[in-house]
């Protein structure tokens, strides 16, 4: 028995289906699944939520790095935070990012709602890289 020949439709369904799952991995590739400015800034202050400070500090400049006070983020607890606003510069490689953080002062219990930025620039690599807090 002889091996039953597709409609002419399936084929060009297959065709299409294939078409499009090469494109969106093409996209994936090129793009090199890099983290925008707002997830390196959310990716950022999870880790700081969960302490894990060697994550957290991966995503600052060694400048960046040298100012943290961890000691003083050591003695708060990152209650919530979001992600308010992203302004790129004019040749998108420096972002303003405006956040809102909830932290509560772990010696007084004390809650605090602050607004602040963050300033990140693309590095060497293309990555973004908090260079200003």
């Amino acid at each position: 028995m002889p091996f039953p020949v597709p409609e002419r439709g399936w084929t060009v369904r297959r065709r299409v289906a294939a078409y499009v799952l090469f494109q969106s991995l093409a996209l994936l590739v090129s793009c090199g699944g890099r983290k925008g400015p707002a997830e390196v800034a959310e990716a950022m202050l999870r880790a700081a939520q969960e302490r894990d400070y060697d994550e957290m500090l991966s995503y600052m400049s060694p400048e960046v790095q040298r100012e943290m006070n961890m000691a003083a983020l050591a003695s708060m607890e990152i209650v919530s935070f979001s992600i308010d606003e992203v302004e790129y510069s004019l040749d998108s490689t420096m972002v303003d990012l405006e956040y809102t953080i909830t932290v509560k002062r772990l010696h007084d219990g004390e809650t605090d709602v602050e607004e602040d930025e963050f300033e990140l620039m693309k590095d060497v690599e293309g990555r973004w890289v908090i260079v200003d807090m």
